[in-house]
């Protein structure tokens, strides 16, 4: 294993520090991704809901997704 250097010593050091300063910043919040769609499927990953019934997907939606689905396009 390769030793830390003082300077990656210090930086852990802040980032630990950091994070227990702030500990809401590490929080999980809801997003929701219908609104980023367009982005996320820019870069090559398709989102879709699958809370219909018998698992039924689609990719649109509405508020938030209980069971959504993000894969690389290649994978749809």
């Amino acid at each position: 294993m390769i030793p830390l250097r003082r300077f990656d010593l210090l930086v852990l050091l802040l980032i630990v520090v950091a994070i227990f300063q702030h500990p809401s910043a590490m929080e999980a919040k809801p997003v929701s991704f219908q609104r980023y769609s367009k982005v996320i499927d820019t870069l090559g990953v398709m989102c879709k809901c699958c809370d219909g019934k018998g698992g039924e997907c689609k990719s649109t939606w509405k508020g938030s997704c209980p069971k959504l689905q993000c894969l690389p396009w290649k994978y749809q």
